[in-house]
């Protein structure tokens, strides 16, 4: 059997009015207009869309009637006005029946997660948030999204940079109100020390990911034994030490994979992976294809 043939048998595709939807199993490659990481995805059509997961963050805010999601073990019934803010890599179904309509935000979440306040509060942020409660912040970041809409269906110059705009500061809504409000999560029980910590730890991984980097490295750097640094590090992220480390120098490799020519021997060595056979293997792991197949997909759509 050809490669092509292969290709064909593995990605499922479907075609709508403005793009596509591309499946591998249960995962989803969500597909983005040129030149950007940001979709919208309107529909009022009666649909259920089964269990998968995506890179990508998915926010619904419903227009009208009710979508229903299974997010895991949970059930969210998303009313006219609610917003439902899904993280990446979260398994999940949606449906929507007649009389509703709905916006699906999606957009890759790396422009957020480089802001210093929201990497020490990562683990806080990945988990599902059902905004339904009317308050004043519900309301404003339901404004932004709007915005963002608005944004996206004129299609002016630079967009995409202006829809991200409106995301964070949707998010620093989010995190200042249903995280940091003194009834949610007071402010005090953060610690300061790790936060920064962990911060600074991060950075010099983000400088150093080329290299055989180690835990014990990483822990040498901060000043702290290897036991207490893996576990502030899992508590204030949300990720491993080597989970993160992975994470990005996937993000490297995907973006040199998807914006350049660059052969795959080298993009091995400028995401850290050393070898193309380990960059190979840690790849199809984490996104169930080959780095070929990744690149020859997203050229295609």
């Amino acid at each position: 059997m050809s490669e092509n043939r292969k290709q064909e048998i593995l990605l499922q595709t479907a075609r709508y009015e403005d793009g596509f939807r591309v499946m591998q199993g249960r995962r989803e490659y969500v597909t983005y207009p040129d030149n950007s990481s940001f979709r919208i995805w309107y529909s009022d059509i009666p649909w259920h869309y089964g269990n998968h997961d995506h890179s990508a963050v998915e926010i619904c805010l419903t227009l009208d009637g009710t979508v229903d999601y299974t997010v895991q073990d949970s059930t969210y019934h998303v009313r006219k006005g609610e917003v439902l803010i899904l993280p990446p890599d979260v398994p999940h179904s949606l449906s929507m029946g007649e009389g509703s309509s709905r916006y699906l935000f999606l957009f890759e979440p790396e422009v957020l997660y480089s802001m210093r306040d929201m990497k020490s509060m990562l683990q806080q942020f990945n988990r599902t948030f059902h905004l339904q409660d009317g308050s004043d912040a519900h309301i404003r970041i339901r404004e932004m999204l709007l915005k963002a809409q608005t944004v996206y269906d004129r299609g002016e110059v630079m967009w995409n940079t202006a829809c991200y705009g409106y995301i964070m500061r949707a998010y620093a809504v989010l995190g200042q109100h249903y995280l940091l409000s003194p009834r949610v999560r007071p402010r005090e029980s953060f610690d300061t020390v790790d936060s920064e910590v962990i911060t600074a730890a991060m950075e010099y991984i983000n400088s150093h990911f080329r290299e055989e980097l180690s835990l014990d490295d990483a822990a040498e750097h901060s000043g702290f034994s290897r036991y207490y640094f893996s576990r502030f590090f899992k508590k204030q992220t949300g990720y491993s030490f080597k989970d993160y480390l992975c994470q990005k120098r996937l993000q490297v490799a995907i973006d040199l994979l998807i914006r350049s020519n660059t052969p795959m021997c080298e993009i091995a060595v400028e995401s850290g992976f050393g070898s193309v056979a380990t960059f190979n293997r840690v790849f199809r792991e984490k996104k169930g294809c080959t780095p070929t197949q990744y690149r020859a997909f997203y050229r295609t759509y």
